[in-house]
């Protein structure tokens, strides 16, 4: 499906920096790779003939509806970074306030490049661009939604030799391996319009 995807030229993606991702990903593993310390109750830190040793305050947990940070006057929420966080981590990290402060800055850096991209293209994208791109992107979507199997493929490709042989076409047409993929790159469209111009209302003035 995302093959064809790729041949209808619909997907629209955001490039992400290579650098940061890999530091922040490898960063993640480290902590993730480290080992648990022991749960007994450490007596070193208590002192008989004197004050005892300080105890590390606990970082406190926001609120996933707390701003985390802001991007040029975007506010970034933390329920935004830990979803994020979780798929990086692969599900094994999903608190924001869990990671040290420069992973934290690094995961930030990564999430605003979205929006500084969408800033760029309202300023910069003609109207006529903005429509393509939402064009490109509702058909990416319809597409992902829409399922050809290789068995409606095959009996499409039947029917047209059927024809073919009735019409007395001397054309050969090619192995069913060949033109599978644009057989069903053609259904797809097909399907995709049918939808879209169902019961639509068309007046010509």
């Amino acid at each position: 499906m995302r093959k064809l995807c790729v041949l209808l030229g619909l997907s629209l993606t955001v490039g992400m920096s290579q650098v940061s991702a890999d530091a922040l990903k490898n960063s993640l593993t480290n902590m993730l790779n480290e080992k648990e310390t022991s749960s007994m109750v450490d007596l070193g830190s208590i002192n008989l003939n004197g004050k005892p040793k300080p105890v590390q305050q606990v970082r406190k947990v926001r609120s996933s509806k707390a701003v985390i940070a802001t991007v040029n006057g975007h506010k970034i929420i933390k329920k935004q970074a830990d979803e994020y966080l979780k798929k990086r981590t692969q599900g094994k990290i999903n608190n924001f306030d869990a990671i040290a402060p420069e992973q934290q800055k690094r995961l930030v850096y990564e999430l605003s490049l979205p929006v500084l991209v969408l800033d760029a293209a309202k300023k910069e994208l003609t109207a006529l661009e903005k429509q393509a791109v939402y064009t490109r992107t509702w058909m990416r979507k319809e597409a992902l939604a829409t399922t050809i199997t290789d068995a409606e493929v095959l009996v499409a490709y039947n029917e047209i030799i059927k024809q073919a042989q009735e019409s007395n076409t001397t054309a050969s047409m090619p192995p069913f391996e060949k033109v599978k993929d644009k057989l069903k790159l053609q259904m797809m469209e097909k399907t995709i319009v049918g939808k879209l111009m169902k019961d639509v209302k068309i007046k010509v003035l």
